[in-house]
């Protein structure tokens, strides 16, 4: 049978680092997958101490976490119902935002290495991803020029990550800014996807500017600082003149009432996110400030969960060298703009450091 399908999704390979198993991975470490091991935030666990089955029967109605979210920005958004939309993950988000904006020929503009799964599913959609490298030779420190010349009249969306994935490197708001008056004047929306924004200050998130610019949008998620990956549960900020057509194409029903409920009263432990960033601060920092001769760290942020190592010798799969260790990491492999010598790591937790220390001692020392 002929398969009668978008050919932009029939001549393209989905990137991705996402792991499925039904059994035990083979390694004793995950310093891989994008999420808080670091420490539990404890109005979380009392909340789903609080969950009864009589939550799954109806549908999910629930505004508790709309009010939570509302209440955390307040003082750096003026937020209501209908600028907040809930998603399973800030993935589903971008997934939406992707729906509602794109059609074939459409450019998006990027900077890269970032976020692989985004800009897999702009090409599903039969467009082009327009890319501004990290130079490599200033450490793949983010320039806001290069972004800024690259931009012009022709792109539909921007996306910027912050922090950036992979590197774990925040970018200023002040950037952010530059990119969205420049943007704004052609016409052209921004989107902010704030995945790891619980690593960074609240004073550096662009939900500061979303009451500014008519042509912002924020994603986040509760997948990663708040540590509730499994929860599935995350939310994009919009513009009011945005509402109606988001609501066409999205589901009223993401979030489970169980992870709504969850979710809300987690946020409600502000105080949680400033210790965890405390504390991956000092992991972080013992693993960069190892004196290694052929492993080096990209441009990043010490209160960021993950960075960026590479190898000087492109030869190295330093994924493969890792997991002879059986430490799990992310390989370069996974990101445009680098190879396979390059990988991304989450720090682990702090039972797990010494382990993750010795590996990275024997295997810069081992070619």
């Amino acid at each position: 049978m002929e398969l009668r399908i978008n050919q932009a999704i029939k001549e393209h390979t989905k990137v991705s680092y996402a792991i499925e198993s039904s059994g035990t991975l083979p390694f004793d470490v995950d310093c891989g997958e994008g999420i808080n091991i670091v420490m539990a935030p404890p109005e979380a666990m009392k909340a789903f101490q609080n969950l009864k089955f009589e939550m799954l029967q109806p549908y999910p109605h629930s505004v508790s976490v709309k009010d939570s979210i509302i209440t955390y920005w307040k003082g750096y958004a003026d937020l209501d119902y209908r600028r907040i939309v809930l998603c399973d993950g800030s993935i589903s988000s971008l997934y939406l935002l992707n729906r509602l904006f794109l059609e074939k020929g459409d450019h998006v503009l990027g900077y890269v290495p970032q976020f692989t799964e985004y800009e897999t599913d702009v090409e599903m959609y039969g467009c082009q991803y327009d890319q501004v490298l990290l130079k490599k030779e200033r450490n793949y420190k983010f320039c806001v020029e290069d972004v800024l010349a690259a931009l012009n009249g022709q792109h539909k969306l921007v996306y910027l990550d912050n922090p950036n994935n992979p590197t774990g490197q925040i970018i200023p708001l002040m950037e952010i800014e530059k990119i969205l008056a420049a943007a704004q004047k052609q016409n052209v929306f921004v989107i902010v996807d704030e995945a790891y924004g619980d690593y960074m200050p609240k004073q550096n998130s662009a939900m500061q500017l979303v009451d500014k610019y008519d042509n912002l949008i924020v994603v986040k998620t509760f997948s990663k600082g708040f540590g509730l990956a499994g929860l599935r549960g995350g939310y994009l900020v919009l513009p009011l003149e945005l509402v109606p057509y988001v609501g066409n194409i999205s589901n009223p029903y993401t979030m489970s009432e169980l992870s709504r409920s969850v979710a809300a009263q987690t946020m409600k432990d502000e105080a949680f996110l400033e210790v965890l960033m405390e504390k991956t601060g000092e992991i972080k920092r013992q693993l960069l400030s190892l004196p290694l001769r052929h492993i080096t760290a990209a441009e990043t942020a010490d209160t960021v969960s993950i960075c960026l190592l590479t190898y000087d010798d492109p030869q190295v799969d330093l994924a493969e060298e890792f997991a002879k260790h059986r430490i799990l990491v992310i390989s370069g492999k996974d990101f445009h703009n680098l190879g396979k010598n390059s990988v991304r790591l989450r720090v682990p937790g702090e039972a797990d450091m010494p382990k993750v220390l010795q590996a990275l001692k024997e295997i810069d020392g081992f070619h």
